[in-house]
């Protein structure tokens, strides 16, 4: 057998392409120590991902997260493994331990069967750990900054936010493919995302894990499922920051935040075979939306909501105003009572009339597949 060295990039959706995670385009209009036992040898939260493993496929994660936690060269297993053995590991632990982002996606494997694998880093250790403290010390701040008497739910939402208005999204931008570049320099992609939602749910003590695979164009994707009262929930913050054509830094929808599998697998999310033993996501009791109590039954109801909604907004310079439908048939005669008819337009002027705010006009995002409807305000004195 030729000593062959096979490289293979993973990224985070665990795919041989890096940096392919997707955007979404507006719609219409620790520092190193000994790692001495497994996850589940602890009494911490075991994720379903390790659980769903073998007892060789866990002994494996464990060697390698002990190696790089270590930033030992090379993961020695003890036995002989095939290439798709460790490979398949080294996919999940890159994917599920973020809070290790010195680990590269850049997978060698030099013979079809081995007993070590080297191991690629992106940061030589000590610049490795100033960044884990830096990191740590954003994550900790951000999640002081939640009132103490907030419900897991309340600081899901709040984490969702903080990371849709501090990051921009980017490909070209240094450390975008983890929680380091969402939190720290203010850039990232999708894995970047999800690694920074994981790390301050760690933080916080919320069980999470990662979920890889693709969009419905086939381009790589990740995203988080969430352990809220007892039910799973999937929340994709890169999907709530999606590119717009008028800029609004203060812009952040909820769309993707908390929803169940039933609503975006095998619609706009495509989850990889490696996560088919996971937990299923089918509560809608803590999706945003049905937490906040703003899913609604009747366009006349919503529409004393919105109208709510854009004032309380148009008084105190914000500029978002969203809720969501319970059917497509009432998610459709809204947009044509709202949209067709032009009663947003006359909403504004007589808000504008009454309370003296200043709206020029707004642009809609609605979303026709989880029957949303979100507008965003834009006052007389914003640039054309």
């Amino acid at each position: 057998m030729k000593n062959k060295i096979i490289a293979v990039i993973l990224c985070i959706a665990c795919m041989a392409v890096p940096a392919g995670c997707s955007k979404v385009s507006e719609q219409p209009e620790e520092t190193t120590s000994e790692v001495t036992s497994s996850a589940e040898e602890s009494n911490e939260f075991v994720s379903p991902v390790y659980s769903a493993l073998s007892d060789k496929e866990k002994a494996l994660y464990d060697t390698l997260v002990d190696a790089v936690v270590n930033f030992r060269e090379s993961a020695e297993f003890g036995e002989t493994v095939t290439r798709d053995e460790i490979r398949k590991i080294y996919r999940l632990v890159y994917a599920q331990e973020r809070k290790y982002f010195w680990l590269s996606s850049l997978f060698y494997a030099p013979e079809s069967e081995m007993t070590s694998l080297h191991i690629n880093y992106l940061y030589e250790k000590d610049d490795a750990e100033l960044k884990r403290a830096e990191l740590d010390s954003a994550a900790s701040a951000i999640v002081g900054e939640v009132p103490e008497n907030a419900t897991d739910f309340e600081k899901i939402v709040y984490f969702h936010d903080r990371i849709v208005t501090g990051c921009s999204f980017s490909k070209s931008e240094e450390h975008v493919n983890s929680a380091y570049g969402v939190l720290i320099t203010g850039y990232g992609q999708c894995e970047g995302y999800a690694a920074a939602m994981s790390l301050l749910c760690d933080t916080a003590g919320i069980p999470n894990f990662t979920v890889c695979g693709t969009n419905e164009n086939g381009e790589t994707h990740a995203w988080n499922k969430i352990l809220l009262n007892g039910s799973w929930y999937n929340s994709d913050c890169t999907w709530d920051d999606p590119m717009l054509k008028r800029d609004d830094p203060d812009f952040v929808r909820h769309d993707y935040c908390l929803v169940t599998d039933k609503e975006i697998n095998g619609v706009t999310h495509f989850p990889d075979e490696l996560y088919k033993n996971v937990p299923v996501a089918d509560s809608q009791e803590l999706n945003y939306f049905y937490g906040k109590q703003l899913v609604y039954d009747s366009v006349s109801e919503a529409y004393d909501v919105m109208y709510e909604q854009i004032k309380t907004a148009g008084l105190s310079g914000k500029r978002e105003a969203e809720l969501r439908f319970s059917s497509e048939d009432v998610y459709y005669a809204a947009l044509a009572r709202f949209f067709d008819s032009g009663e947003i337009k006359k909403m504004i002027e007589e808000i504008n009339g009454n309370f003296g705010t200043k709206i020029r006009s707004a642009y809609k995002h609605n979303n026709d597949e989880l029957y949303i409807v979100h507008i965003s305000l834009i006052y007389e004195s914003d640039e054309e």
